[in-house]
């Protein structure tokens, strides 16, 4: 009775247009249809999380991040905590602290070999380069019982946009190499994997939709458009080449797609007045944006006039801001948690 179900099911199926089930995967729906059923996966429990990537994924020595900082809180060792970044959410699924923000001086188990100012293939600042700093920085080099965190590219995709800008490259080949980037990013990515480390993988945002973006357009009328065309053919190169393409080793965060949608619908995700347009913090350079502060003492706050934790997508020119941070963050633990790395 049970058997003849089953056909009928996969017969009704199958004049819908559905594509059969494999054979395997109707012996496993038979299996557990019967009460047999193959084995539990085992959930993956790192030991070590191990940091990769640019300087959205770094903390300095103070504690401070290329993001937003809070610090109203009178504990300065603590500061570091509030609003977390993408990274130091995925560390605090796991009960994990960075020595960089330790206010409790637990042992570390989380480690940032990721760069300020890093480019995929730079041979100072790069993948590879960060995957020999590991052993360097705690004495053990990727191994099966790491997660590491990789969100690198926004410097590569700026630096194209820039060298288009500078007549190094016109537009067509600035895209061909976003594509190739994206490429060797995922290259480098499958030579992680092939340590037996497990990955979260995070696309970058579309840089069109950046405060950076939006200065540039004010003396590039094809700067968003550009810059449009190297994010999404580097996040596609990126996202379709690591190898194995399986959920069993990695796990692919979309942060373009979560930054797309809070553009699209900004009071579905910040408060009001919600700004998708501009940076909440304006400093002379980049590099300074860790002097993105937020105190009690109004003088010394550096955000612009209106500008809250919550209410700004973008901390700088090119960095997410909190409500951003955590959303992607979410993501990235979901994909940890849910996957079966």
């Amino acid at each position: 009775m049970l058997m003849e179900s089953l056909m009928n099911l996969f017969r009704d199926l199958r004049r819908l247009g559905a594509t059969l089930l494999a054979p395997a995967a109707l012996s496993a729906a038979l299996l557990s249809a019967c009460g047999g059923g193959t084995s539990q996966v085992e959930p993956f429990i790192p030991e070590r999380l191990i940091v990769l990537g640019d300087e959205s994924s770094v903390i300095e020595a103070d504690g401070r991040k290329y993001a937003m900082n809070d610090e109203r809180n009178a504990v300065v060792a603590a500061r570091c905590l509030d609003l977390p970044t993408i990274a130091q959410m995925v560390a605090s699924q796991y009960g994990f602290v960075f020595e960089q923000c330790n206010p409790t001086g637990a042992v570390p188990k989380a480690f940032i070999a990721a760069v300020k100012g890093a480019q995929v293939g730079d041979p100072g600042t790069g993948l590879l380069f960060q995957m020999a700093r590991v052993q360097v920085l705690t004495g053990t080099a990727l191994g099966e019982k790491d997660l590491v965190t990789v969100m690198i590219g926004t410097n590569d995709i700026i630096d194209l946009y820039q060298s288009v800008q500078a007549g190094r490259l016109t537009s067509a080949e600035a895209v061909d190499q976003a594509k190739s980037r994206g490429k060797l990013a995922a290259a480098q990515i499958s030579a992680l994997l092939a340590t037996g480390a497990k990955a979260l993988v995070m696309t970058v945002p579309d840089l069109s939709q950046s405060p950076y973006a939006t200065a540039a357009a004010k003396l590039d009328p094809n700067a968003k458009t550009l810059l449009h065309d190297l994010s999404y053919d580097y996040n596609g190169s990126l996202r379709t080449s690591i190898t194995p393409n399986d959920g069993r080793y990695f796990g692919l965060v979309l942060a373009d797609d979560a930054v797309t949608a809070a553009v699209s619908s900004p009071s579905s995700y910040l408060a009001a007045p919600a700004n998708v347009t501009d940076a909440a913090c304006t400093t002379p350079t980049p590099a300074l944006i860790t002097n993105c502060v937020i105190t009690n003492d109004a003088a010394t706050t550096t955000l612009v006039t209106g500008a809250t934790a919550d209410n700004y997508l973008w901390a700088g020119d090119r960095y997410l801001g909190p409500v951003a941070q955590n959303r992607v963050g979410q993501l990235a633990q979901s994909r940890a948690i849910n996957n079966p790395l």
